[in-house]
């Protein structure tokens, strides 16, 4: 017979251990803000009157930046650009957010597989309502992997790609095969 009550406890369960591993690593290692590395606000074009164009404006040469960086432009009371700099932060940001990407990929690995342990070992014949809880822990712990992998994604070395998902298919065919069996 079906039973919306334990769908629902499942669902709900595997949904709040997934929040909850987010916010734990989060809590523990935050991730990297703009602002931590951007500090420089940059300065806007100076107001002038409608349709009045900076004239008799020096050339000035733009410097040999890294393809990646940005440039920030620093402008005179006329609107004319006096000095062009290379800022780097976003560079700075790009690696903080690797990193950050890293450790959350491990830490959120951990925590799904420690659910998805304890969804395998809770003792099921203590207690009818374990078996729910132990499926909710399981989805719960999917979750946490799928989205570790998802964000750590695009940082992740090319061959290191179909290795970790095809890790993560296996352990899902084995769970489907464990707790399928009847």
């Amino acid at each position: 017979m079906f039973d919306a009550r334990k769908i629902l406890i499942i669902f709900v369960i595997g949904i709040l251990y997934a929040i909850f591993s987010y916010s734990l690593v989060d809590a523990v290692y935050p991730a990297p803000e703009y602002e931590d590395y951007c500090r420089e606000i940059m300065k806007p074009m100076p107001l002038r009157a409608p349709g009045l164009e900076p004239q008799n404006c020096p050339v000035v040469a733009e410097p040999s930046c890294d393809p990646r960086a940005a440039y920030s432009y620093d402008y005179d009371e006329r609107g004319c650009v006096k000095k062009i700099t290379c800022n780097n932060c976003n560079i700075d940001l790009e690696a903080a957010r690797e990193k950050y990407n890293l450790i959350f990929f491990i830490f959120s690995t951990i925590l799904g597989i420690a659910a998805i342990g304890i969804g395998l070992f809770l003792p099921k014949k203590k207690h009818p309502l374990n078996e729910w809880v132990a499926t909710g822990f399981m989805l719960g712990g999917l979750i946490t992997l799928f989205i570790g992998t998802a964000i750590y994604y695009a940082d992740m070395a090319r061959i290191a790609r179909p290795i970790v998902i095809l890790a993560e298919l296996i352990l899902v065919v084995y769970l489907a095969y464990k707790n399928l069996k009847k």
